[in-house]
């Protein structure tokens, strides 16, 4: 094993170590962790494996053996932005229903306040929310 398949090996054990760690301390999500886990384990079969990267660039078509690592890297950095933009959309529809069942919540409040507690049975019944915030059962 030469020095630098040394080198890229122990540094893919560290980076996915740390990953699962920050999984196991529940600072990183799991469904965001697998790509790096993905990514790890390929870079410690790609240290072991002697010629994988030249096969590798001999499947894709590309002549010097290093310039597949970057069409990799790129393939991968692509997959996490389109990952990433789906969760930011799905976050963002979420935050707008949010925001308006907060908002109904409020008119309701308000409501509640200008009638004096002479509405407030009826909104009870009809939204299934006691006076102490807790559902109905």
């Amino acid at each position: 094993m030469s020095r630098v398949q040394l080198v890229v090996l122990i540094t893919s054990l560290i980076v996915t170590g740390f990953i699962v760690e920050q999984v196991r301390r529940r600072r990183l999500a799991v469904e965001y962790s697998l790509i790096w886990i993905i990514a790890g384990m390929g870079m410690i079969v790609l240290s072991l494996w002697k010629d994988g990267i030249e096969y590798i660039a001999d499947l894709m078509g590309i002549y010097y053996a290093p310039s597949a690592i970057f069409v990799i890297f790129g393939v991968m950095i692509f997959v996490l932005c389109v990952h990433f933009s789906l969760e930011i959309s799905k976050l963002s529809s979420n935050n707008r229903v949010l925001v308006q069942r907060i908002a109904l919540l409020e008119d309701d409040l308000k409501k509640l306040e200008e009638n004096g507690g002479g509405f407030e049975s009826e909104l009870i019944q009809q939204n299934g929310i006691s006076n102490l915030g807790k559902p109905l059962r």
